[in-house]
């Protein structure tokens, strides 16, 4: 398997409470990094799970390629 680093944007959600609207301030984006292994790539998407054994993966992902900022390869 491949080891790869993605640096991805994600979304923001605020607290699930009210907000007064005169004290809103912005919600941006966040930038995340993840690595694991490559499991599957289409046009899409990559796929990669953060742990693999001989026959079984745990912490699957999948992030979409729109997102996808950095993709680098391990060692």
């Amino acid at each position: 398997m491949i080891k790869v680093e993605i640096e991805w944007i994600d979304s923001k959600s605020a607290p699930n409470e009210w907000e007064y609207i005169d004290d809103l301030k912005p919600l941006l984006p966040v930038m995340c990094k993840t690595t694991g292994f490559l499991l599957e790539e289409t046009p899409e998407y990559k796929t990669i799970a953060h742990s693999i054994s001989n026959d079984q993966v745990i912490g699957r992902i999948t992030i979409p390629k729109t997102c996808i900022r950095k993709f680098k390869r391990l060692k």
